[in-house]
């Protein structure tokens, strides 16, 4: 069925976003002295 094909696309699209931006959250908190040392 061409509708649970394009819902799983969206799905797997929208964890996706969810991850990355997780992960770029986690980057902004946490920047601390890696860098710096």
């Amino acid at each position: 069925n061409e509708h649970h094909k394009i819902e799983a696309i969206f799905k797997a699209f929208a964890k996706a976003i969810k991850m990355a931006v997780k992960r770029d959250v986690e980057k902004m908190v946490l920047p601390s002295t890696k860098g710096i040392i």
